[in-house]
């Protein structure tokens, strides 16, 4: 199986709207610009993952820093409860991570 970056990315940004809830509508916008900007980190990082032989480490530190890359861009465009963005921002993760696992 292989990974499908194009529903993945459409998943991870339903299920950030799905928790964001009511305060989507502040979080949308700054999440899609994001999302633009770190999409073909994230499509690297499974090939680099599926296809190098990346060890789950090394996996888990550069999900790690995206994670992060995601939260402190998205925080520097809106001003939200860090709970909630913490929430939304690995709900879109923890989608992500169930597609690399899906395409071994």
């Amino acid at each position: 199986m292989s990974f499908n970056s194009g529903k993945t990315f459409k998943e991870m940004f339903e299920a950030a709207a799905e928790v964001a809830g009511e305060h989507w509508g502040i979080l949308e916008e700054p999440a899609e610009q994001v999302f633009e900007v770190e999409r073909d980190a994230l499509r690297e990082l499974a090939s680099e993952w599926m296809c190098s032989g990346l060890n789950d480490k090394e996996l888990d530190a550069k999900l790690e820093q995206l994670h992060k890359r995601f939260n402190s861009a998205i925080a520097q465009q809106v001003e939200v409860e860090p709970e909630l963005l913490e929430r939304v921002v690995q709900s879109a993760f923890n989608v992500y991570w169930e597609a690399l696992m899906k395409a071994l």
